[in-house]
């Protein structure tokens, strides 16, 4: 930035002289040219001489102005000035040899060329002095060269001394500019006394008026010279108070400072450093700095300009964290990209292996009821054989597809959780029975313990609690061909109304190694320990049981030897009532556990010949005697659940319609309803709110829901239409008969 305005200070110099300079070399022009035609006229036997001084004199000066014009001539006037002055003097000293009478109106001109020079030029005084020097010198010589012709000359003396007077006035002049141009740089911070000159007031009012700061200060920092926006930039009311301040006690870091006069030391310029001052009225701010160290006479001296860069740091350090931001949500964003395209690429793997997975046992239904259709079987024993083989694939495609949906709502955030009373043990013993043809069909052993510190009643998921029992046995079942599956639960009390559930499965399987064991719960994880041992599922049952005791506040671990066997166990945190809590008794859980084998409590649920069930179940007798309604409106469906209820012992009558229905119940014949949600003339909701609004006792009628709809939201709506209880298809026939056999028995024990 110095430079910048050292050059242009420099060029707004050379056009000073360049207009003075055309001008004289015009004159010069004609006066070479005058002078010729007296000269030649007058002084007729030197006129070859006159003729070739006079128009080299003239084409000098004629070139000086040519040159004037063009861009080099602007880039040196001083140089075209040197070179028109010369030739005038060399050109009239010459004539004044030759023709000594013209050396008074010789040394008048030139004088005259001098002092005007020194006064409309603003020539620097060592040009000046240069000038001066080489008039005197050609007129010295003139004299010398031709003594005698000059000492009869009249008026010569008063030639020779008005010569002399033009330079010294020319040197006088010229130093009496130089004073005034020194008095002007140093009186900015007090009024000038003097008028200054055009020149100087141009400088002046060009520094004054700058957006920049530009400001001198001696070493110590204290103020030589300022602009108006220096004034500005450290808040100074009265700019001639900037006076009373010094520089350095406007820093804010004293590191800074030595820093900038070190570099100065070092480096002489020191271009855009920046600091921190503290304005008059205290407010600190950023400015930058462009400045110079020189040495004026003893003094050193710091002049340069200075800028207020408050707002450009503020937008600096914001673009900063805006831009640590960019990079940070950059970062995440291709993170978030890189994991989305792990997922696809494991959900793409996942969709192909689910596919594989449903086509599986869809292909052994189809091939098995397709060999039932077309009678190609020996016997009955076979029949049977191929009729099971294919509700077994049945049950494992359904599985399937109920884990799908599971997984998607989990993935979805839709997952809801019910929050309402069950018991504990009627839960354990459901799971049992569901679970119970595998273990029988396999020969092998079921044992559970359940403590008694657990309460009766807790307030929870009664149906994602089974359902993680039930992944967990089957697991235990499919991974488990002889010995022993058992099931231990416990409470602990964690705080008032507040308890914590664990539940063990224990198996008697091949055991899972230590570096497969964290694979167990990620999408289709599916562990092959033994060749050969090659067991159907889609790995999704660990996966689901895994986020459903992590929704109810728990978590499930798993501990496995190869050889020996697996314990997978879960806790969930389920909400007691007031009058339940003191039954939880954490001691004597803890002592139960420990001696586990002794308990008498601890019970063989199914053995190689045998099937318990330890929950309300009426006798087969009992159950003829009780009749169902089944409201059910696809054909089918209804024919195979009237099957499946015959055969277990219940009386059932059939209807189609809500319509049929209502009225069925009002009739009093039934013990019972099981109804479907979607039927043709209303939905089971709107059957079942009618069948509560009868004016008699049979409005009272246990209802048990038998719906497609398997969401939380749907068992909400039926319970609150007034329904008791909700199984959602396809109809598992041991919980189903469970279910009702509850009701019947709660119902005989109303009645």
């Amino acid at each position: 930035m110095t430079n910048k305005r050292e050059n242009k200070s420099q060029n707004f110099k050379n056009n000073l002289v360049l207009s003075p300079l055309r001008i004289i070399a015009q004159l010069a022009t004609i006066s070479a040219l005058i002078s010729l035609l007296f000269e030649v006229k007058f002084f007729y036997q030197y006129s070859e001489e006159v003729y070739i001084t006079r128009l080299a004199a003239a084409a000098l000066a004629f070139l000086v102005l040519f040159f004037s014009s063009l861009k080099i001539g602007e880039r040196h006037p001083i140089i075209l000035l040197y070179i028109l002055i010369f030739s005038i003097l060399a050109s009239n000293g010459i004539i004044a040899f030759l023709i000594p009478n013209t050396i008074v109106f010789n040394s008048l001109i030139i004088g005259l060329i001098l002092f005007t020079s020194v006064l409309i030029l603003n020539f620097e005084i060592k040009h000046q002095i240069v000038i001066v020097i080489l008039y005197n010198l050609l007129f010295a010589a003139a004299v010398i060269l031709n003594e005698e012709a000059f000492y009869f000359i009249p008026g010569r003396l008063e030639a020779y001394s008005f010569t002399i007077f033009l330079s010294v006035m020319a040197l006088v002049a010229s130093m009496l500019n130089i004073k005034s141009k020194l008095s002007f740089r140093e009186s900015k911070v007090s009024a000038p006394s003097i008028q200054d000159s055009p020149q100087e007031n141009i400088y002046k009012n060009i520094l004054d008026n700058s957006l920049e700061g530009i400001f001198r200060i001696k070493h110590d920092g204290s103020f030589i010279y300022y602009n108006d926006a220096v004034a500005k930039i450290f808040e100074i009311v009265n700019e001639n108070d900037l006076l009373q301040f010094n520089f350095v006690k406007f820093v804010v870091a004293d590191e800074e400072w030595k820093n900038l006069i070190s570099l100065l030391e070092k480096q002489g310029k020191v271009k855009n450093f920046r600091m921190r001052i503290k304005t008059a009225q205290e407010n600190e701010i950023n400015v930058k700095l462009s400045v110079k160290g020189f040495s004026e006479e003893t003094e050193k001296i710091i002049e340069g300009n200075i800028q207020d860069i408050t707002q450009q740091v503020k937008f600096e350090n914001e673009r900063k964290v805006l831009v640590e931001e960019l990079k940070k949500q950059k970062l995440e964003a291709t993170e978030s990209a890189n994991a989305a395209v792990e997922a696809s690429k494991i959900k793409t793997q996942f969709l192909a292996n689910m596919s594989h997975e449903i086509r599986t046992p869809m292909n052994s239904v189809l091939g098995f009821l397709t060999l039932i259709e077309n009678g190609l079987f020996e016997n009955s024993d076979e029949l049977k054989e191929f009729a099971g083989n294919a509700k077994m694939s049945a049950e494992s495609l359904l599985d399937i597809i109920n884990n799908i949906l599971d997984i998607s709502k989990i993935e979805a955030g839709k997952m809801e959780l019910d929050e309402s009373p069950f018991s504990i043990y009627d839960e354990i013993e459901k799971a049992v029975s569901i679970i119970s043809p595998s273990v029988k069909e396999k020969g092998i052993t079921l044992k559970q313990q359940i403590d008694k510190s657990i309460p009766h009643t807790v307030i929870g998921d009664a149906t994602r609690f089974r359902q993680i029992l039930v992944n967990l046995l089957g697991n235990a079942i499919k991974f488990t061909d002889e010995g022993t599956i058992e099931v231990f639960a416990r409470a602990t009390l964690i705080d008032e109304g507040l308890i914590n559930l664990e539940t063990a499965v224990t198996d008697s399987g091949p055991g899972i190694s230590p570096e497969k064991l964290s694979q167990l719960f990620k999408p289709y994880a599916r562990v092959k320990e033994i060749k050969g041992n090659q067991k159907q599922g889609a790995g999704l049952g660990l996966l689901i049981s895994k986020e459903f005791a992590n929704l109810m506040g728990g978590d499930i671990k798993v501990e496995s030897n190869v050889g020996i066997g697996s314990s997978f166990t879960f806790n969930i945190k389920l909400h007691v009532a007031a009058s339940e809590i003191e039954s939880v008794k954490i001691e004597k859980a803890v002592e139960e556990t420990k001696h586990a084998d002794e308990n008498p409590d601890a019970k063989e649920v199914v053995t190689e010949n045998e099937t318990t069930a330890n929950f309300a179940r009426l006798p087969r007798n009992l159950r003829t005697k009780k009749r169902l309604l089944l409201v059910e409106d696809n054909p089918i469906s209804q024919n195979v659940e009237l099957k499946l209820l015959r055969e277990v012992g219940y009386a059932v009558d059939a209807v189609s319609t809500g319509a049929d229905a209502i009225a069925a119940a009002n009739t009093g014949k039934f013990d019972l309803v099981l109804m479907d949600i979607e039927l043709s003339d209303m939905n089971g909701i709107t059957a079942t709110q009618k069948i509560r609004q009868l004016n008699n006792k049979f409005a009272n009628i246990p209802i048990i829901a038998v719906t497609a709809h398997s969401s939380m939201k749907d068992r909400e709506r039926c319970l609150a239409a007034g329904m008791d209880d909700y199984i959602s298809k396809p109809i598992n026939i041991n919980f189903l008969k469970m279910t009702i056999d509850q009701w019947l028995k709660l119902k005989s024990l109303e009645d």
